[in-house]
Parts: structure tokens; C-alpha cells; sequence
């Protein structure tokens, strides 16, 4: 699973910027080439799930 980062945060599901990390709470895509086709529009950048739940 992948997510967008953007400045300091996250995309959460309601479309917003979050600092939260908690993946239930996160915009999540199945693959890559999804979350890069959305944060090339949006001018974020893609994380996957796993670097996220480490830290």
C-alpha cells in the first residue's frame, strides 16, 4: 500500500493534509503508478505504508 505525502502530512481520506500516521486514517492505493498518477496531480510525493508504520 501506498500513500502521498505533502509538505509536513498526509492525505487522509476526507482529501485533507494530516500530520496523523495511523494508516486507517490515511488515503491509501493498492499500487504505486496509482499514488504517483494522483501525487503528480496534486504535486505530493508516494510513501509506502511500511516506512510509515516504522517510525
Amino acid at each position: 500500500m501506498y500513500v502521498v505525502k505533502v509538505f509536513h502530512g498526509y492525505i487522509a481520506k476526507d482529501g485533507r493534509r494530516t500530520r496523523d500516521k495511523t494508516p486507517t486514517n490515511l488515503l491509501l492505493f493498492p499500487t504505486k503508478k496509482e499514488s504517483e498518477n494522483f501525487a503528480d496531480r496534486i504535486g505530493g510525493r508516494v510513501k509506502k505504508l511500511e516506512e510509515i508504520t516504522k517510525a
